[in-house]
């Protein structure tokens, strides 16, 4: 773990989604799945397609590298569309339709989320989110675990700012926040949030996951010694 260092002028604290403030397995493995039993009939076409996204219909379990756990969804159909025969721009919103309305109810919190938020809005730091879910479905998840109110701006893969690791979602943020890049932490969970950070000039927090192959900021174990490390 990287040393602790405080992370001073910090003024505001994006966080990404899956992975950080969600469980990715839980959430999206299901839904996934559900989604795939909806729109592909054929169950050899149906497996083929599971495989190359990196779910299994049986167990709902995402593999180590499955594509969905830092893919956007329009990256997710690019690689669904040779396999099953489609148009990718016609099948994505029918793709989404389905994948939204199946993480609705089986969106999950990690622990300790809800009161690392709770700690930071009572610090009175601005906070946002920046994903590469669509931001449709992030507002809906959000709405229902309790905690829209706490984010003063969602960011999806499709809001118009392009997706992670792409520096927009973040000069955004920064933007809405009234900050510089550097007075804006990114907490995130993967070497693609960390790259995206790094692109944007921001500080990094990594939680939930070990160093890759990039150095973050700052390395914690959970989100619960953030607040203690903002203040």
């Amino acid at each position: 773990m990287a040393e602790q260092v405080p992370l001073s002028g910090i003024r505001s604290v994006v966080f990404d989604k899956d992975g950080t403030l969600i469980d990715v397995h839980r959430t999206w493995g299901p839904a996934m799945a559900g989604a795939l039993l909806d729109l592909v009939d054929d169950p050899t076409r149906r497996s083929e397609a599971a495989a190359a996204i990196g779910v299994d219909l049986d167990t709902h379990e995402l593999s180590v590298d499955a594509p969905i756990i830092a893919a956007s969804n329009d990256q997710l159909v690019a690689i669904l569309a040779p396999v099953l025969d489609v148009d990718p721009e016609r099948f994505l919103p029918i793709f989404e339709e389905r994948l939204f309305a199946h993480a609705d109810g089986t969106v999950t919190p990690l622990s300790g989320v809800s009161d690392a938020l709770d700690a930071l809005a009572s610090m009175g730091c601005w906070i946002g989110l920046a994903t590469n879910d669509a931001e449709m479905s992030a507002r809906q998840q959000l709405t229902g675990l309790g905690w829209l109110h706490r984010f003063e701006s969602v960011i999806g893969y499709d809001s118009g700012f392009g997706a992670k690791p792409g520096s927009g979602m973040l000069l955004e943020s920064a933007e809405r926040a009234g900050v510089k890049p550097q007075e804006l932490a990114f907490v995130g969970d993967t070497d693609t949030d960390l790259r995206t950070a790094a692109a944007a000039g921001c500080p990094s927090v990594l939680v939930h996951a070990p160093v890759g192959s990039i150095q973050p900021t700052v390395h914690l174990a959970s989100l619960a010694e953030l607040p203690a490390l903002l203040a």
